[in-house]
């Protein structure tokens, strides 16, 4: 499958599912994942047909790693015993994209070559912490603050009068 109409299927891959399907749909979402592995909904629909808890985790941790406020994946996260990574506190001043995902496993699906297997993520970044920034910003603020009230005061209270 070289060209993949994912909204489609997507909807085919969900349809499969509910109806029981599952290895057709985790043919469809296989399909998806090769042509775009940053498909947050193919990695949460593909967490309900993998086969094993660290394949449903692996899809989760995905899932987190390209929208970390996901709330369907943390949940799955917790339900597995796992904590979910705690949210970020600055999340638009660096945003993380990743060029990768983590493989399901090391022994892809033989129906679907196109889904072998996809490299692991590098580690995940940690936040930086803008607090030391911020206080120094208001220290600076204040100080410029009390430099222009304090030349107001001098040019109006010591200025001789004419």
């Amino acid at each position: 499958m070289t060209s993949v109409n994912t909204k489609e299927t997507l909807t085919q891959a969900i349809v499969a599912l509910k109806a029981g399907r599952k290895t057709e749909a985790r043919r469809l979402l296989e399909a998806i994942l090769a042509a775009d592995r940053r498909n947050e909904q193919a990695w949460l629909w593909m967490s309900g047909v993998v086969d094993t808890d660290a394949e449903r985790i692996v899809c989760l941790e995905n899932v987190l790693t390209l929208n970390p406020y996901n709330e369907r994946a943390r949940k799955g996260l917790e339900q597995l015993g796992r904590t979910p990574p705690s949210l970020p506190i600055v999340p638009l001043l660096a945003p993380h994209t990743p060029a990768d995902v983590v493989p399901l496993s090391n022994n892809p699906s033989p129906t679907s070559p196109e889904a072998a297997t996809f490299p692991a993520l590098p580690p995940r970044p940690e936040v930086a912490d803008y607090r030391l920034y911020i206080v120094l910003v208001i220290a600076l603020s204040l100080m410029l603050i009390c430099a222009v009230v304090g030349i107001v005061a001098a040019v109006l209270f010591f200025t001789p009068a004419s």
